[in-house]
């Protein structure tokens, strides 16, 4: 797999911060938000969350169907609060200010430190996270690749420039996902990029690409 030229991060380089709520076990980032991530932090966010009629869609029932908020995966929020890109918020509702802010009647946005952050705890996590840093730094675009078999879609350019090159699965998983994968990968003209970790190097990401095996081209 070819990579793209590792892009150089500075630790020190001021930059917008965007408020990624935290709710119900899910991160989600402000529709508006959605263009300064995609040419800025190189991070797609699904912006085709369900819609609500009327001024104030937020209630103790319905906040998950506000319009303007949109669900972002867990990787991508560790990678954009690692570089500086966000700040994550427990969103929760209240009957008093119990927070420093606000945004709507009823509710509070509770400031969370990386740490407090409840990532998943488990190996399947830490895989994808590391995974997902991985291509981010080669300056690639990853998003959601359920639909078509895997855990991310890779794009070389922003989701609104080109189509996805790859779809990038995260072992360990089962036999019958990695052929349903690689059928689906024939089917729509992508390759199938297998991501793992080695036990003895665990903190770097190592690729096989698949490729659908035609006798009848020999």
């Amino acid at each position: 797999m070819s990579e793209i030229l590792e892009i150089p991060i500075s630790s020190g380089e001021k930059r917008r911060k965007v408020e990624i709520c935290h709710v119900d076990g899910r991160f989600f980032a402000s529709k508006s938000d959605s263009a300064y991530l995609e040419s800025d932090a190189r991070v797609s966010i699904n912006r085709s969350a369900p819609s609500t009629t009327g001024s104030a869609p937020f209630s103790k029932n319905n906040w998950q169907f506000n319009s303007n908020l949109c669900p972002i995966l867990a990787e991508s929020v560790a990678v954009l609060v690692e570089f500086g890109f966000a700040d994550v918020f427990r969103l929760q509702m209240t009957s008093e200010s119990v927070a420093t802010t606000s945004s709507e009647s009823g509710f509070s946005k509770i400031p969370m430190k990386f740490e407090e952050i409840p990532f998943p705890d488990d190996r399947e996590f830490r895989i994808k996270r590391l995974v997902v840093r991985d291509f981010w730094r080669k300056g690639y675009f990853l998003a959601d690749g359920t639909r078509f078999g895997g855990d991310y879609l890779v794009y070389t350019k922003s989701p609104n420039q080109c189509h996805a090159e790859f779809v990038l699965l995260c072992t360990p998983c089962s036999d019958d996902k990695r052929i349903s994968a690689m059928r689906c990968c024939n089917q729509v003209k992508k390759t199938l990029i297998l991501a793992t970790t080695s036990s003895g190097d665990n903190l770097k990401p190592h690729y096989t690409k698949c490729e659908w095996f035609r006798p009848e081209l020999f």
